[in-house]
């Protein structure tokens, strides 16, 4: 299994930045050896141990298409079952949907979604200012329909069809894009397809009913950036300012700032353009024999670096 070979860096990183050549290079890996490491850090050379911690230490499986959470969890864990998902995410709720790097729609862990919510809520917020633009509706109008859908879930989930003929919303008024809307703010959260399950209809639930301990607005965003390329570096590294910048959907500016306030080794490996960075206390894994992984498109491992030459 290939490991993707890292962006070309023009060496920017070390001239614009006031971490310029400040950080001597702490470990050398060979391309087999950096590659070991991330395999066994995404459990592709061994079973993981629980469905949760495959999503926390993927920081968050890719829910872009329906069926790709499954995929990615089946390849780490050879007696998974789909129920197993299922029940995390829609009974006892330890996973939980949410849009949220690159605008893209992940599965995490729900002590991890006050850190993403915060990191990228400038990303969602700025959607939603776009799709009021387009809308046709004043705030007002906004606020009283997304006040009338949450009435309308007290009673319990509802898919945006069945609001959309309680709340007799006119046609040409978008319901889905107000549901959305709501989701990213922490209001909604979407449950269980009430038909198939890889269907992308869903029904829908007040965020409290089913999260009522976690609050997305809790962390400092600059904060939970740090926190949350941290966690990147931890499962993804090595990996260049560019795969950060790329992963997080965050401009490389602002990856540099959080940088700065990380205990991060600097790494090189043969072959691989850098500056390359990896956690310090990153467990060297023996080079395995070759093996093969059978994932889908939209695996974590697939769409984590920004070049997956």
């Amino acid at each position: 299994m290939s490991r993707p070979v890292h962006s070309a860096h023009t060496g920017s990183f070390w001239q614009e930045g006031p971490l310029a050549g400040s950080l001597p290079i702490q470990a050398h890996l060979t391309p087999d050896k950096a590659i070991a490491n991330s395999i066994r850090r995404h459990a592709l050379d061994r079973s993981a141990s629980s469905v949760t911690q495959v999503t926390a230490d993927l920081v968050g499986l890719h829910n872009t298409s329906q069926s790709s959470p499954f995929l990615s969890v089946r390849a780490r864990l050879p007696e998974f079952q789909r129920g197993d998902l299922e029940e995390v995410m829609w009974e006892s709720w330890e996973l939980a949907r949410l849009r949220s790097m690159r605008l893209t729609m992940f599965i995490f862990p729900t002590g991890l979604l006050e850190i993403v919510a915060a990191a990228t809520r400038h990303l969602t917020q700025g959607l939603s200012e776009r799709w009021m633009r387009d809308s046709g509706l004043s705030k007002a109008e906004f606020e009283r329909l997304a006040d009338a859908v949450d009435e309308a879930l007290s009673d319990g989930p509802r898919t945006v069809r069945d609001l959309r003929a309680v709340l007799a919303v006119p046609t040409p008024v978008d319901l889905p894009g107000v549901v959305a809307r709501m989701c990213d703010a922490g209001r909604l959260v979407g449950g269980q397809p009430p038909r198939n399950w890889r269907s992308g209809v869903r029904q829908y639930h007040r965020w409290t009913d089913v999260l009522p301990d976690v609050d997305i607005h809790r962390w400092n965003p600059e904060a939970a950036v740090r926190e949350l390329i941290a966690r990147y570096i931890r499962s993804y590294g090595p990996v260049s300012i560019d795969d950060i910048s790329w992963w997080a959907g965050l401009t490389k500016q602002r990856c540099r700032v959080a940088l700065e306030g990380l205990d991060v080794e600097d790494v090189e490996v043969d072959g691989w353009k850098g500056p390359l960075f990896q956690m310090p206390d990153a467990v060297s894994t023996p080079v395995a024999e070759a093996f093969v992984n059978a994932l889908p498109l939209l695996d974590p491992y697939v769409q984590g670096y920004r070049n997956r030459d």
